[in-house]
């Protein structure tokens, strides 16, 4: 049973979307035929902790601006 969030296909888009560098960007795509479901699930967890402390990041910085601008 695959999950689709953890298909090839999914995993190749949001290791892109993902602000990582281009070289583990390709380190990761390289592997990730070779993976079983739960490195798969492992990498997935990862990658969304990532992408939620960019998210986390950004609206700080938004938030430091807004108070400088006042």
């Amino acid at each position: 049973m695959t999950i689709p969030l953890i298909n090839n296909e999914s995993l190749k888009k949001f290791i892109q979307g993902v602000k990582i560098s281009q070289e583990r960007k390709d380190f990761l795509l390289s592997k990730l035929p070779e993976m079983d479901f739960d490195e798969r699930k492992a990498l997935f967890e990862a990658l969304t902790k990532i992408h939620l402390l960019d998210l986390e990041e950004e609206k700080a910085i938004a938030r430091v601006k807004k108070f400088w601008e006042k």
